[in-house]
C-alpha cells in the first residue's frame, strides 16, 4: 500500500515541481496581462475538459473497476467522447466570427486522452506517469518562452498542450492494449444523458478551483486575475496530491476503514499544505513566485484555510459516487460552485478589485461541499472517526510555529519544521498500521 502511495508522490511531485517552477518564470518575466491571458487559456481548456468528460468519465472509471468486460465501456465511453468534441470543433469556428474559441479545436485531442481508464482498471502507477507527460511538456515550454519568446508564450503554450495530450492519449492507448482512434457515433451521445446528474456536477465542479478565473476574468482586473491564477494554480497542485491519493485506493474506497485511511493522509497533506503558508510566507512565496507576491500571502493563507478544512471529506465525494448517489453528490457540487460564482461577483460589487475576494469564495464552497459530502454519507461519528485517528498530527503541525517563532522565517527553520513533523507523523502512522 505505501510502496504504491510513494510512487505515485514521487511522479506526482515530479510533476508538480515542473508546474512551480513554470509559475516562478511567468510570474518573475511576463506582465500581468499576459498571466491573465494564460490564466485565461488554462481555465478554458479545463472547461473544455469538463464538458467533454460531464459526468461520463467519473462513471466510467467507477464501472471499469467493477466490470468484467471493461473495454466495451471504454470503447463506448471514448465513442461518446469524440462524437461530443467534434460538435465542440465546429464551435470553434465561430471564434472567426464571433469571439475567440479557438481553442475548441483542440477538442478531440483532448477527448481522445483517457487516463481516467487506467485508474479505473486499478494501474494508479501508470495514470500518475500519464499526467506527468501531459504537465511537463506545457509547463517546461512556459519556461522556455518566458525567458526568449515571451510574444508568442501564449501560442507555444497551446500547442504545447495539445503535443502533451495527443502523447499522453497515445501512451494510455499502449497500456491498456486497446485502440487510440475510436468511431464516433450520434447515438453514444445518449451516455450522457444518463449520466446528467454526474455531469452537471463534474462541470461545476471546476468553479472550486481554477474554473473560477472563468467568471471572475469579466469582473475583475487584470492584476487581481494574475494573483489569483497564480495562487490557484498552486492551490490545484495540492488538489492534485489529494487527488492522487483518492486515485490511488479508487477500487477499495468501498470500504470504510480505507476511507478513513485515505482522509487521514489527505489531512496531514492540507496540514503542510496550511501551515508552511501561514508561518513561512516570505520562506515560500519568494521560492516559488516572484517577490511582489508577498504583498498577497493572505491570498495563499486563505486557500490554505480552504485545503486544509476540505482536506477532510477529501474521499467524500468519491465514497458518494461509489455508494451510486450520483444526484446527491450532484446537488452539493452544483449548490457550493454555485456560491463561489455568486459570492465572487457580491463581494467585488461591494469591496472591487481585491484578489482576496476570489480566494475566499473558493473557501466558502469547499466549507459547503465538505460539510454537504459528510452528511450525505450517513456515516455515523463521521468527523469522530478522522479526528481520533489525525488529532496528534495536527498537534504535530505546531512545530511549525515554534520554529518559526524560535528561528524565524529561514529555510533553515522550514526545513527543521519539516524534517521533524515528518519523522513524527511517520512514527505516529506506522504506531496506528495504516502503513
Amino acid at each position: 500500500m505505501i510502496k504504491r502511495l510513494v510512487i505515485i508522490i514521487l511522479l506526482t511531485g515530479l510533476g508538480h515541481i515542473v508546474t512551480l517552477l513554470s509559475l516562478k518564470y511567468i510570474s518573475t518575466y511576463v506582465n500581468s496581462k499576459t498571466i491573465a491571458f494564460i490564466g485565461n487559456v488554462d481555465s478554458l481548456t479545463l472547461l473544455l475538459i469538463s464538458i467533454i468528460a460531464f459526468g461520463l468519465q467519473l462513471s466510467a472509471t467507477r464501472n471499469m473497476a467493477i466490470l468484467e468486460d471493461w473495454k466495451k465501456e471504454y470503447y463506448l465511453t471514448q465513442s461518446a467522447r469524440l462524437t461530443l468534441s467534434l460538435f465542440l470543433f465546429i464551435f470553434g469556428i465561430s471564434g472567426f466570427f464571433y469571439t475567440e474559441n479557438y481553442l475548441f479545436f483542440l477538442s478531440p485531442i483532448l477527448a481522445l486522452n483517457a487516463d481516467f481508464a487506467l485508474y479505473g482498471r486499478g494501474k494508479p502507477i501508470a495514470g500518475a506517469f500519464v499526467a506527468l507527460v501531459r504537465i511537463l511538456i506545457p509547463s517546461l515550454t512556459l519556461v522556455f518562452a518566458s525567458i526568449y519568446f515571451p510574444d508568442l508564450i501564449v501560442i507555444l503554450f497551446v500547442i504545447s498542450t495539445a503535443v502533451a495530450y495527443f502523447i499522453a492519449g497515445v501512451i494510455v492507448t499502449r497500456i491498456l492494449s486497446v485502440r487510440y482512434f475510436i468511431k464516433p457515433k450520434l447515438s453514444s451521445l445518449l451516455e450522457y444523458y444518463k449520466n446528467l446528474n454526474i455531469g452537471i456536477a463534474t462541470f461545476a465542479y471546476m468553479f472550486l478551483g481554477i474554473g473560477i478565473v472563468n467568471v471572475a476574468s469579466y469582473l475583475y482586473n487584470d492584476d487581481s486575475i494574475a494573483i489569483i491564477y497564480i495562487a490557484l494554480k498552486l492551490y490545484m497542485i495540492f488538489k492534485g496530491v489529494r487527488r492522487i491519493i483518492v486515485q490511488s485506493f479508487f477500487k477499495e474506497l468501498q470500504e470504510l476503514s480505507i476511507s478513513v485511511k485515505v482522509d487521514y493522509f489527505g489531512v496531514i497533506a492540507g496540514l503542510l499544505f496550511f501551515a508552511v503558508i501561514v508561518f513561512y510566507p516570505k520562506v515560500i512565496i519568494p521560492m516559488l513566485f516572484d517577490n511582489k507576491f508577498i504583498e498577497y500571502n493572505l491570498v495563499f493563507i486563505v486557500l490554505g484555510a480552504a485545503g486544509f478544512i476540505s482536506s477532510f471529506t477529501t474521499s467524500s465525494g468519491t465514497r458518494l459516487l461509489l455508494k451510486k448517489e450520483d444526484k446527491q453528490y450532484s446537488i452539493n457540487i452544483i449548490i457550493s460552485a454555485s456560491i463561489v460564482i455568486i459570492s465572487s461577483a457580491f463581494l467585488w460589487i461591494f469591496f472591487g478589485n481585491k484578489p482576496i475576494l476570489i480566494a475566499i469564495s473558493v473557501l466558502l464552497g469547499e466549507v459547503i461541499v465538505s460539510i454537504m459530502n459528510s452528511i450525505a454519507l450517513k456515516e455515523k461519528n463521521y468527523l469522530k472517526d478522522r479526528l481520533s485517528t489525525v488529532y496528534v498530527v495536527i498537534l504535530f503541525g505546531a512545530l511549525f510555529f515554534v520554529f518559526s517563532f524560535i528561528f524565524g522565517q529561514t529555510l533553515l527553520s522550514l526545513f527543521g519544521s519539516l524534517a521533524s513533523f515528518s519523522i513524527l507523523t511517520f512514527i505516529y502512522t506506522k504506531k496506528l498500521k495504516f502503513l
